[in-house]
């Protein structure tokens, strides 16, 4: 079943409690559930950071309006993703822009809770690429791009997925949720 939470964001797997309150996301992509920031975005062509986590891996040369894009950064543009609750996670999934012209080529993931993880160059082709750590409890993370190919113009991402650490307790908080 899937039900929609805060207000239209769909979700369809399974929230978990930890012994720490802390809300773990159990084999479910939490991003959508995030507020987005980012360095800059090109609100001129609808390329915004919200859309890194429209649930849809897509972008130029296919449809640009799904997709995360700078306004002419490269190497120092950010994207932060930020919950209200603390969510306990061990990996993401981070889908370039699938132009092979715009390529990160390495970032740093820092995390709330003061721990940071490297990560080499996404693939170019608009498949994901995987990263997996400890799992750590957080309430933000802020990938920061400090790599890029000698032909980006404008860095940016197709999607990025965050899922969380498995194991915890079946949840007992409400939310307003709604079947659709």
């Amino acid at each position: 079943m899937r039900i929609s939470l805060l207000g239209g964001v769909f979700f369809s797997g399974l929230l978990l409690l930890s012994s720490s309150n802390s809300v773990q996301a159990a084999d479910s992509n939490i991003a959508a559930l995030a507020t987005v920031t980012a360095s800059s975005q090109n609100t001129s062509t609808g390329q915004l950071a919200i859309k890194a986590v429209d649930g849809v891996a897509d972008g130029w040369p296919g449809d640009y309006s799904r997709e995360w894009a700078t306004a002419g950064q490269k190497t120092g543009a950010w994207l932060k993703l930020t919950w209200s609750n603390a969510y306990t996670i061990d990996r993401m999934v981070l889908y370039d822009r699938p132009n092979t012209d715009d390529q990160i080529t390495s970032a740093t993931i820092s995390f709330s809770d003061g721990s940071s993880v490297a990560v080499g160059a996404l693939n170019n082709t608009g498949t994901g690429t995987t990263v997996t750590f400890t799992p750590r409890t957080v309430t933000s993370l802020t990938l920061t791009v400090t790599g890029v190919s000698s032909t980006s113009k404008n860095i940016g991402m197709a999607e990025i997925e965050v899922f969380g650490a498995s194991g915890g307790e079946a949840i007992s908080r409400r939310w307003p949720i709604t079947p659709v």
